[in-house]
């Protein structure tokens, strides 16, 4: 039984849920998605349109060309560019201000974090970090790290532990720091939404494909993060509240509002956000026609830019 479909049959599928191809011909659309792109992905964005719920064109969607999802495709991959970028001088950064408070703290050699924090034992009495050196040990034949591995191995100082560790780990590490010695070096309650995005962007995967998909149930807008975007001028009470309580949204504002506090003033925050407001004023809009009759993308680009256009340069 055949499952894989050619590209000719995934345009024609295309057709039939109502997808154009007005913009961009078929033969280039083929072209695309032969060489470019493929369908689960491109096609992941069509959630942003609605259908059709009466009518002869019922379960078809509603003025939705192959160029939007090209587009759309192309933006969110240079989005993820961004992000990574970010996380890694949220990464460097953190590493360099936990480094700076051992180094003042009088309790710390340097060792005993490490120790603590890879004996920590759970209220179960699971040996909670113990995985890490494991993973470690696993990148011994790595050319970049295993002349550290062999000369240190299991008794790590910090200044090499962070240089063998995941970002998840980190910012673990970074949050048990502040737990043991009540000296706090980020907002640790943000730091699983930005390493997700992150591992998101790291992997490839879509980010803007469900622009409208809500928060969990269980999360809820935290008051910083409001606050954050509250004081920026133009933005009204109500813009705040419907575009935050979007994940996709929620998250990347969160990411901008902890790389603000990580990362210092400097060379690298001025670069990212140059190509931040270069990518939301030049890129996202040089085909801004194609999404006029979609007015909630338009609205959510709008509040975003907002936000991005705040960041000082």
């Amino acid at each position: 039984m055949k499952l894989l479909l050619t590209t000719d049959e995934l345009i024609e599928h295309m057709k039939q849920k109502g997808i154009t191809f007005h913009i961009i011909s078929e033969e280039d659309a083929r072209s695309f998605l032969q060489g470019n792109n493929y369908y689960m992905k491109l096609a992941s964005y069509r959630a942003n349109y609605p259908k059709y719920t009466t009518g002869s064109r019922i379960g078809q969607y509603i003025n939705l060309d192959f160029a939007y999802l090209k587009e759309l495709s192309t933006i969110d991959m240079h989005l993820r560019y961004i992000i990574i970028q970010m996380c890694l001088d949220i990464e460097h950064f953190l590493k360099v201000s936990l480094l700076s408070h051992i180094e003042n703290n009088p309790a710390e050699d340097g060792y005993e974090l490490v120790r603590q924090f890879i004996g920590y034992t759970n209220a179960k009495g699971v040996q909670q970090n113990e995985y890490i050196l494991k993973k470690i040990r696993g990148h011994r034949s790595s050319a970049y790290c295993k002349d550290l591995i062999e000369k240190y191995y299991p008794y790590f100082p910090v200044w090499v532990f962070v240089e063998l560790i995941s970002f998840g780990d980190l910012t673990y590490l970074v949050a048990f720091y502040d737990e043991i010695y009540s000296d706090p070096i980020v907002n640790n309650k943000f730091m699983n939404i930005v390493r997700d995005i992150r591992n998101a962007s790291a992997h490839s995967n879509c980010l803007i494909n469900k622009l409208f998909e809500p928060l969990k149930q269980n999360h809820q807008v935290d008051n910083i993060i409001s606050t954050y975007v509250k004081a920026i001028s133009g933005i009204s009470p109500k813009a705040r509240a419907k575009n935050l309580n979007y994940r996709v949204v929620y998250s990347f504002i969160t990411l901008l509002y902890i790389y603000g506090t990580v990362v210092p003033n400097g060379p690298a925050k001025y670069k990212r956000h140059t190509e931040l407001k270069d990518l939301f004023n030049n890129r996202m809009a040089a085909h801004g026609d194609y999404f006029k009759t979609n007015n909630r993308i338009t609205a959510i680009y709008s509040f975003v830019k907002k936000v991005v256009d705040n960041l000082p340069s």
